[in-house]
């Protein structure tokens, strides 16, 4: 099986606390098996990361956090930039820009109250052409978890963990178990397109509002397994 924190952030975006140098040591104290650094909107900011991952010989795989509307997307699969995608766009035409060309487009944290951008919520019922959704966020809620895994299964759509981590400590506390290791960026976007993988949480390393080895989460639409 292998361990990868599909939503991490670093120093490098300008909106967290971890650095390049020890990103690795962190990943692999916790049991990751890989990352995936999100910044936001620019995949180009994250490309320190691969002279990391070559020296390091651990997997650190890229992609951005885009901010639209209505909330925020995960993209996979595509090296684009402010120039490609300006913020805060209407998130269902982005989503079908992302798709279009290739990429994959993960609504995250959908029902993240308080978030900057505004929320979501059941307005991705409403949402055309998704894959999947962020179903476990270590960042958020117990219950904003639950109503994503609620989401993700009334659309029926696979669900993804990251943690969301902009500091050490919360890096790992959430992620997405897959079947076999994954050697490039496009193979973690075939994978993620097959649905043969689970959203899980750490059960000694709680996610926001919970307690160590606490309520499992549900087990809707592939999220929820704690380990």
């Amino acid at each position: 099986m292998f361990k990868v924190d599909l939503h991490v952030h670093t120093i490098l975006g300008g909106d967290s606390l971890i650095r390049p140098d020890e990103l690795v040591p962190l990943a692999r104290a916790v049991g990751l098996d890989a990352v995936c650094v999100t910044e936001h909107h620019a995949y180009g900011l994250s490309e320190p990361f691969e002279a990391v991952s070559r020296r390091t010989g651990f997997p650190i795989f890229r992609a951005l956090e885009y901010t639209a509307q209505e909330g925020h997307l995960l993209v996979f699969g595509l090296k684009i930039g402010r120039g490609d995608l300006p913020p805060r766009l209407p998130i269902q035409r982005v989503a079908d820009w992302v798709h279009l060309r290739g990429g994959l487009a993960v609504p995250a944290h959908p029902y993240q109250r308080g978030l900057l951008g505004g929320l979501l919520g059941d307005r991705v019922l409403e949402m055309k052409g998704l894959i999947a959704l962020e179903t476990v966020n270590a960042s958020v809620t117990l219950e904003e978890n639950r109503m994503a895994a609620r989401a993700a299964k009334t659309l029926g759509l696979f669900g993804v963990g990251g943690s969301d981590a902009h500091g050490p400590t919360v890096l790992g506390r959430a992620y997405t178990l897959f079947p076999k290791r994954l050697r490039s960026e496009g193979e973690l976007l075939e994978s993620l397109r097959s649905g043969a993988y689970t959203a899980c949480r750490h059960k000694d390393r709680p996610a926001k509002g919970q307690k160590a080895g606490g309520e499992r989460e549900p087990e809707a639409a592939g999220s929820g397994t704690e380990t």
